[in-house]
């Protein structure tokens, strides 16, 4: 027996300043599911990303979150649906500091124990690193660490990628991915990635939507979308290179 998606998104459109940024998205998401949303820049990818939890709403449509609509409440959204921004959001004070930034969503987590710091840290492969440490110090694959293990505090169901290796170089990057797709495995995340780099994508993905010009374009498995050539007719394979 199947179950039913955890996000449903019907006729969904953006528009902004007389101009349709989305329009008439129509998409499922399950639990477990690995979405890549493709796309050349100006395709409407981040303005996508950001209605899974709230940061920006449809002009019309409907988005539904466990059968529910998603904005009923925001609170609770925000703490299941964690957001890993294109550049990580460090702060000034120390690694604890930055991590107990977390607690905006859930006030418990202000008393969260140095020992269930380190262990978060432990899980995003931040080892032996100091709690006191400023985190304006670390590396950007690092802070990018940080950033994540912030979001993972708050126990998310869903995680919200927007280009979230697109300051690091192919190595970092691809360390990033691969932790990600360790912990989508350990946590049962679901996790949705907004990138140019579809070759990287292909490598973590279970499934692909292609935006051009605020539309969904094509939508399956990279294999499929590959077969419609819809890469390189939304202009992504030029943007990619």
């Amino acid at each position: 027996m199947s179950h039913p998606p955890l996000f449903v998104l019907k006729d969904v459109s953006f528009r902004m300043d007389d101009k349709d940024i989305l329009a008439s998205i129509t998409l499922d998401l399950h639990q477990g599911d690995f979405l890549a949303v493709l796309g050349a820049s100006g395709a409407g990818k981040s303005t996508l990303l950001r209605m899974f939890n709230l940061l920006a709403s449809p002009t019309s449509g409907m988005i539904r979150y466990r059968g529910q609509p998603l904005d009923v409440d925001v609170r609770t959204i925000r703490q299941n649906v964690g957001y890993l921004f294109q550049k990580p959001a460090i702060f000034n004070g120390s690694i604890k500091t930055n991590l107990l930034l977390a607690g905006r969503w859930d006030i418990n987590l202000a008393n969260t124990l140095d020992h269930e710091l380190r262990e978060i840290l432990d899980q995003v492969e931040l080892f032996d690193m100091p709690l006191g440490r400023n985190a304006r110090d670390l590396s950007g694959g690092e802070q990018q660490r940080l950033a994540l293990a912030r979001v993972l505090l708050n126990k998310p169901q869903v995680l919200l990628l927007d280009e979230p290796t697109s300051s690091l170089d192919p190595k970092l990057s691809r360390a990033i991915m691969d932790l990600i797709k360790k912990l989508q495995s350990e946590l049962n995340l679901t996790v949705i990635a907004v990138s140019h780099n579809h070759e990287l994508m292909r490598r973590y993905a279970s499934r692909v939507v292609l935006l051009h010009q605020g539309q969904i374009v094509a939508s399956g498995s990279f294999n499929e979308v590959d077969k419609m050539n819809a890469l390189e007719d939304a202009g992504l394979l030029k943007a990619a290179n």
